[in-house]
């Protein structure tokens, strides 16, 4: 009686070890696959090395004071280029001058320009005796000419306008950036005879625009 427990013992012990998993073997890697991420993070250094170099290609690189300045000459070259583009006048330069006898001044233009335009023109002249209006107007310029004006004032006028040691004219192509504005300065001249001839003008007319 006493040898049944230990035979149901044998027997639970021999059931628990048939039913229990066999443990999982674990094998070593052969390879060497752990390495996989570094490899994939090197390309990518490598490749955003070739992206950068790239990019300096393409810009301006610095690496000394020397490139500074190169860039920044660069730099104003483009931009006063992307400027010229908007920009339809490309050089001018005015004359006025004062004729007694006809209570007149004249004003005439020399011009260039990229293309055919529509400009506004504004005439002022300054002296002791104060300044003088002359005119604001709108005309059309063509690539390239001499546009004349004669502004006929009164007694008054003409006075400051002979007194006159300075004069400014504002020239700007309709629709063009404020910086494309040209104000053109000098010291107007007392005339004996017109600049052109032709009689006389009557206060805002206007001489034929000459073009190439």
């Amino acid at each position: 009686m006493r040898k049944l427990p230990l035979l149901l013992i044998l027997c639970l012990v021999a059931l628990f070890t048939i039913a229990a998993p066999a443990p999982a073997l674990t094998l070593p890697v052969v390879g060497g696959g752990a390495a996989e991420p570094a490899d994939e993070e090197a390309d990518e250094a490598e490749d955003g090395g070739e992206d950068e170099s790239e990019a300096e290609e393409d810009g301006c690189t610095i690496e000394d004071e020397e490139d500074v300045q190169l860039c920044a000459e660069i730099a104003e070259e483009e931009r006063e280029s992307e400027e010229a583009e908007e920009c339809v006048l490309e050089d001018a330069t005015a004359k006025l001058a004062a004729l007694p006898g006809s209570q007149t001044v004249q004003m005439v233009i020399h011009y260039e320009a990229l293309a055919p335009a529509s400009v506004a023109i504004d005439a002022r002249l300054r002296g002791p005796h104060g300044g003088v209006h002359l005119g604001a107007e709108h005309t059309h310029f063509r690539r390239g000419g001499v546009f004349r004006d004669n502004f006929v004032l009164g007694e008054k006028k003409m006075q400051r306008a002979l007194a006159a040691r300075e004069f400014t004219v504002m020239l700007q192509a309709v629709n063009t950036p404020r910086y494309c504005r040209f104000n053109l300065e000098g010291a107007p001249r007392r005339a004996k005879r017109p600049l052109h001839e032709g009689g006389r003008g009557r206060s805002g007319d206007r001489g034929r625009t000459h073009g190439r």
